[in-house]
């Protein structure tokens, strides 16, 4: 299977992260055009490595959180999907 890239490295689900994908009805693709098209949008101090990114689809946010990682079985470094949400805006 072939994983899209970010900044030059796989986008690699957790199996919970997987399952809100599967709820939200994305897939890795999406996340990563939120990726490169979103913005930072931190609501708490993040471990070094995290990246949070926000886009705005009408009233809702779609929020997507990836930590940088290394994957032992594609022997690489990859961009781990730990967390995709969606809520409503903020006024």
């Amino acid at each position: 299977m072939l994983h899209p890239s970010f900044k030059g490295l796989p986008i690699v689900p957790t199996r919970t992260a997987m399952n809100e994908m599967t709820r939200l009805g994305m897939d890795e693709w999406d996340v990563l055009q939120i990726l490169e098209e979103g913005y930072d949008c931190y609501a708490s101090k993040r471990k070094k490595g995290t990246l949070e990114r926000c886009v705005n689809k009408g009233k809702k946010t779609m929020k997507v959180v990836v930590v940088r990682s290394h994957n032992w079985s594609l022997d690489c470094d990859v961009w781990v999907i730990t967390h995709v949400g969606k809520f409503s805006k903020r006024r």
